[in-house]
């Protein structure tokens, strides 16, 4: 296994170089982060997830497009204003511009003449330009997170092409558009307008415009549509949440219908109702970082997500058979990663997608219900909190244990997973 770990002084960290021609996109030649791992061994596995969301970020980076006609007008502009520095009042490449310009008008290219048009010649903050500067301005390394900043970005500029675009009465259009055609929700518009601010205060930073209050305040029709969802639910299933938990027994009846011809997702599922872990978080395990005995997440969203976990007695022959099985150095072999979300996760979650959708369950229980259905379990058999909260990936709440606290044994949070059952027996 190739290292990627360098000590200082007594803890080993993460590094690698990041290629030459994506390190204008990070601003930085190097990735660099603390295993908080002494031991070599427990820090190379735990180094090869973080390494791993790092090289998904290079290919993120590597596929980050611009769009080629503003592009186009913005090196026009910047060759007038070059002229016009070296005193040429009338350069050869506004007249070729302009000749491009109508060309496309006349071929019924509006809409690229007009790109082309505002890029070049109008002092227009043209946002595509200024989202790509503002993309290395990301401080999170988490590859999910990222990609998710810079796709919701794209969407942004593509509603506001400029900033003179992004008025109150153009938002609130937007805002409609969210709810009414895409059916988004109240977090879903709100994750939109989180980004929409950093870009907007990246702009005030930058002079771009001048400070101003933000434009982008959360209409109070989105939480008014929020309850009325909610009510709706309510009423529909007698739970309020979005996503909720899955019966035992029909994560069972799941569990038994991917076995007929999805191997990979049925393992999937079973160590999700076993372990409670997310699913990028199970599709990231590692056979170096697991064993019989314990599974180690190494690649988790939050920093409360690395954790080990027992593994429950009705687990042990499946973990048994993927280590001894495994031809890629992962838990659930053979797995992809997609190109669009760096993750291995995303075909296979469609795949669980489409079986319960199919065995009738709607939009309300997906594959993190599973998770809710584990917590549920524990919570049932009076496991302590914060002991959940440990087996969960949960930072604890209270200062005390949360600041001071080594945490729950292996062998209590065994005793806490072996009170974990599903009706398997049951048909």
């Amino acid at each position: 296994m190739m290292a990627y770990i360098e000590k200082k002084r007594h803890v080993y960290f993460a590094t690698l170089k990041i290629p030459r021609d994506v390190q204008s996109h990070f601003g930085k030649t190097k990735f660099i982060k603390s295993t908080g791992e002494s031991h070599k061994a427990k820090a190379e596995a735990k180094a090869m997830g973080i390494v791993s969301e790092w090289k998904k970020l290079i290919e993120i980076a590597r596929r980050h497009s611009k769009d080629p006609d503003y592009e186009f007008g913005l090196e026009i502009r910047a060759e007038i204003e070059s002229a016009a520095k070296r005193g040429e009042s009338d350069p050869a490449v506004w007249y070729a511009a302009t000749d491009l310009i109508d060309k496309l008008i006349a071929k019924g290219e509006k809409e690229r003449a007009d790109k082309i048009a505002t890029a070049a010649f109008s002092d227009e903050v043209i946002l595509a330009a200024e989202v790509e500067k503002w993309a290395l301005t990301i401080n999170s390394t988490n590859v999910k997170t990222r990609n998710s900043y810079l796709s919701i970005a794209k969407e942004i500029v593509q509603r506001f092409p400029t900033v003179r675009a992004m008025t109150k009465d153009n938002i609130r259009k937007w805002v409609d558009h969210l709810m009414k055609v895409q059916g988004l929700s109240k977090a879903s518009i709100e994750k939109r307008f989180k980004v929409a601010r950093m870009i907007w205060n990246y702009l005030i930073d930058q002079g771009k415009i001048e400070e101003a209050d933000t434009p982008f305040s959360l209409p109070k029709i989105v939480t008014a549509n929020d309850q009325y969802n909610r009510r709706q639910r309510m009423k529909k299933t007698g739970n309020s949440n979005s996503w909720i938990p899955f019966e035992p027994k029909e994560i069972v009846q799941i569990w038994r219908r991917a076995k007929k011809n999805d191997h990979i997702l049925a393992d999937l599922i079973y160590i999700g109702m076993y372990t409670g872990a997310r699913i990028d978080e199970i599709c990231m395990l590692r056979c170096d970082s697991c064993s019989e005995e314990v599974l180690e997440i190494t690649s988790s969203k939050t920093e409360a997500g690395y954790r080990k976990i027992p593994v429950h007695p009705e687990l042990k022959p499946l973990i048994r058979r993927l280590l001894q099985s495994s031809k890629d150095g992962f838990l659930l072999s053979g797995l992809k990663f997609t190109p669009s979300t760096g993750q291995r996760s995303s075909a296979i979650g469609k795949r669980f997608g489409n079986l319960k959708t199919e065995m009738g369950f709607d939009e309300s229980k997906v594959f993190h219900s599973i998770r809710k259905t584990f917590t549920t379990l524990l919570e049932n058999a009076n496991v302590p909190e914060n002991l959940s909260m440990e087996l969960l990936g949960h930072e604890k709440k209270n200062i005390t244990y949360g600041l001071y606290s080594g945490g729950y044994t292996l062998e209590a949070k065994m005793e806490a997973i072996s009170s974990i059952s599903y009706p398997l027996n049951e048909r």
